[in-house]
């Protein structure tokens, strides 16, 4: 059995590469240190940090992306709330790791001009990103329909059974205008959609 064992252990490692990650690795521990102390809204046992790695593995499992285009949409899963819910600029982004990793990272990135504006509401704003997200790229897509299905995972736990209601139907908004991104991970989305109306008796 031990024998068996270091076997496996060898072969595992016979295709290990050094540098093969470090890419990824340096945008895990830069999300780390962004997100710093920042806990999950309503859950304030839950690591903030916790949610973009969950995004990031939604996107490699469910997404059925190409592999090239897998590697950008999972970088760019993790650093997707950087902009929006940090400190770090579209600038920072673009310095560190590129420009195809910012533009990413910006389109799903609310636009603060829209948000503060009295004139659009909420239903309007969300209509406005999409209305960008469907001018990004397909794997940029996967991304924002993998934020969707991580974030129907736990509601806040303040949130009102009127304001679940609504989240649930601006998801179904994504899952409609986004969901041909990735077959995948339209499923998953109106899997959660059709269970959460399920348990809460809301109907469609």
């Amino acid at each position: 059995m031990k024998v068996l064992l270091q076997q496996r252990k060898e072969d595992s490692m016979s295709t290990f590469r050094p540098t093969q990650n470090a890419l990824q690795n340096q945008v895990l521990q830069f999300a780390i240190v962004a997100h710093a102390n920042q806990v999950r809204k309503g859950n304030e046992h839950i690591p903030y940090v916790y949610h973009v790695i969950d995004v990031a593995e939604e996107v490699i499992y469910y997404s059925g992306l190409p592999i090239p285009e897998l590697k950008i949409a999972s970088i760019i899963a993790l650093l997707h709330d950087t902009v929006e819910d940090t400190f770090v600029t579209i600038e920072d982004i673009r310095n560190q790791f590129g420009e195809e990793i910012a533009v990413g990272v910006a389109a799903l990135s609310k636009d603060d001009s829209v948000v503060n504006s009295s004139e659009l509401c909420k239903a309007a704003q969300l209509q406005e990103s999409l209305d960008r997200l469907k001018k990004a790229p397909t794997y940029v897509q996967a991304v924002k329909l993998a934020d969707r299905v991580s974030n129907l995972k736990n509601f806040p736990a303040m949130w009102s059974r009127e304001k679940i209601e609504q989240y649930l139907n601006e998801s179904m908004m994504i899952a409609d205008q986004l969901g041909s991104a990735s077959a995948g991970l339209h499923a998953r989305l109106v899997s959660r959609i059709a269970t959460a109306r399920q348990m809460l008796s809301i109907k469609a």
